[in-house]
């Protein structure tokens, strides 16, 4: 009767190792996943601060003069000077260049629409930060 019972002790612990195993391996994927949407957070966080600090500038300027100075269609020069920020290799926001590129609007009421994209290099396709204000005095 003790043969019988001999191999069962060692099927337990195959089978509690398994188990283990399979619990770690989760915990590696939860891992993963957590780092994963720690960047795409960070890189969310960037993109509101850079649509506020252009829109706090644009509140310190001229209102008369925002469409000239800010618009991307015209390439206004601080448009270019906010946008070099984003594009800059080092510390803008990755894949923010080409179709990418942020945008500026500003309509005839001085409302403001910035449109920040950036693509992680582990994206599949672009994000997007929209901001929407107002610029009057």
């Amino acid at each position: 009767m003790k043969r019988h019972a001999a191999g069962a002790t060692l099927l337990e612990v195959l089978i509690a190792l398994l188990l283990f195993s399979f619990g770690i391996l989760g915990l590696l994927g939860m891992q993963a996943v957590a780092a994963q949407l720690t960047g795409e957070a960070k890189y969310r966080a960037e993109a509101a601060m850079y649509a506020s600090q252009l829109i706090g500038q644009m509140w310190a300027d001229n209102p008369a003069n925002l469409a000239a100075d800010y618009a991307s269609g015209t390439a206004g020069p601080k448009y270019v000077a906010w946008r070099n920020q984003i594009q800059a290799p080092a510390t803008g926001l990755p894949g923010a260049v080409g179709a990418n590129a942020p945008t500026v609007t500003v309509d005839g009421n001085n409302v403001v629409t910035v449109t920040i994209f950036w693509q992680a290099p582990t994206a599949a396709a672009a994000h997007r930060h929209a901001t929407v204000a107002q610029i009057r005095r």
